[in-house]
């Protein structure tokens, strides 16, 4: 008999704080998050490869499905290529050029979570944001050295500039719930130009803050 009023005790007070937690998670309003991942990056001339990518965001909760986000995520890559453009850490050989570039993206997007709130809660996500990048080329030109009859490389920058350009954005995964308030999320991003092979890839893991 005291075993079956502590089990009838238990899960009565498990239900009360279940019942707490969802009452508390329907009054979240506001997010905020931030991580990072990996980058895959195109280019219509030479290949840029994949690369860190860091971000964060912040949104608002209209409820348990419908949120609205804005974020600022920022990736780089920084490759050496041959003369036949081909990456030199993919073949090795006589650099012949050295190609970075950095884009930074603004973004708005309209998220939607799948379902009733569950401890494992998909999401899909659509909208649109700002991307700047930025590019520099720097040449090799090979000379021998005076002294020791060795070739040496002389860079020069032979490019650098600036372009924004808009994108549409579409993604989906999921947020992971340890806490009513507290989530780690993973999810799949495309951030698309005009041109589709100019278009940023990543996959992103973040912490998320409800409040």
């Amino acid at each position: 008999m005291p075993f079956r009023l502590a089990a009838i005790i238990i899960v009565a007070l498990l239900h009360l704080f279940a019942a707490t937690d969802l009452a508390e998670a329907q009054r979240q309003k506001g997010k905020i998050g931030g991580g990072g991942g990996f980058a895959f990056l195109s280019d219509p001339e030479i290949d840029l490869g994949s690369t860190a990518s860091f971000g964060g965001f912040f949104g608002r909760k209209f409820n348990d499905n419908v949120s609205i986000e804005g974020g600022l995520y920022f990736v780089n890559a920084n490759r050496v290529f041959n003369l036949l453009g081909v990456p030199i850490d993919d073949t090795g050989g006589i650099p012949s050029f050295r190609f970075e570039t950095t884009r930074y993206h603004g973004d708005g997007v309209l998220v939607y979570n799948i379902g009733r709130r569950q401890p494992l809660h998909p999401f899909v996500l659509f909208g649109a944001g700002v991307e700047r990048r930025d590019d520099q080329r720097t040449d090799f030109t090979a000379e021998t050295d005076p002294e020791t009859g060795l070739p040496i490389l002389i860079p020069e920058v032979t490019f650098k500039g600036t372009e924004y350009l808009p994108t549409g954005i579409v993604g989906g995964g999921a947020d992971i719930y340890f806490m009513y308030n507290v989530a780690a999320r993973a999810e799949l991003r495309f951030w698309i130009p005009k041109a589709w092979d100019e278009r940023t890839f990543i996959f992103f893991f973040a912490v998320t803050y409800f409040f």
